[in-house]
């Protein structure tokens, strides 16, 4: 009769303790996503990129990607490629590279999912991203969105899809999307090539002084 009932009590207190268990706080679990992109070493990728911006017709151009440890990327294309710099600034590696705060934001309901909702601030002065917002989905350790406020005041958002199994281990994404504003301005023909065949917009200029441009990543070929 004993036995029994020392079972169950060990039984109650693994429940107990299994419910009672908090989640990971918002620092502990940004440093876990970093371990897991650091364990990837050295690797490269093959990109395939799609630029949509109002004024300009860019046909999609594919590049490189080389990653060397600690830090390091580079991107390398044959011919014109419009390559924007976010793409390598919004990778969570890059963000969380050196010191940072990070603050609770809580949960968001987004496409379905609930991921945790964590303000990032570098605490490198020289960054040129001053905050970020990382949209956790704490289960895989996978950041499905980020929107970052550079030094210049403009508000940029990425979203990420992890659908190569062997990058995810590594948090790395198999396509991403980046969205921002870019100035309103005119390219001359004579510099314009191939790529443009009018220097007009496609749609009327904001009012603002700026457009939204988007930017689709593929990487469709990891090399670790």
């Amino acid at each position: 009769m004993i036995r029994p009932l020392l079972i169950l009590a060990l039984a109650i207190s693994c429940v107990q303790h299994l419910v009672a268990a908090p989640p990971p706080d918002a620092k502990t679990l940004l440093l876990s996503i970093r371990k897991r992109m650091e364990s990837s070493g050295k690797y490269s990728a093959d990109l395939r990129l799609k630029v949509d911006i109002p004024f300009i017709k860019a046909p999609e151009a594919r590049a490189t990607l080389a990653f060397t440890p600690p830090n390091s990327t580079k991107i390398t294309a044959k011919g014109f490629a419009m390559i924007p710099k976010q793409s390598t600034d919004l990778s969570a590696l890059s963000l969380l590279s050196g010191e940072f705060a990070a603050i609770d934001m809580g949960t968001e309901n987004w496409k379905g999912q609930t991921l945790r909702k964590i303000k990032v601030i570098p605490a490198d002065e020289s960054a040129n991203i001053v905050l970020a917002t990382l949209f956790i989905d704490a289960d895989a350790l996978l950041t499905r969105k980020v929107v970052a406020t550079s030094k210049a005041g403009g508000s940029v958002t990425a979203e990420m899809i992890y659908d190569n199994a062997k990058a995810a281990a590594f948090c790395l994404p198999s396509y991403m999307k980046i969205m921002m504003e870019v100035p309103n301005f005119e390219i001359p023909r004579t510099i314009t090539g191939d790529f443009n065949e009018s220097s007009q917009p496609k749609k009327p200029a904001d009012p603002n002084g700026k457009t939204k441009a988007t930017v689709e990543i593929w990487y469709e070929t990891y090399r670790f």
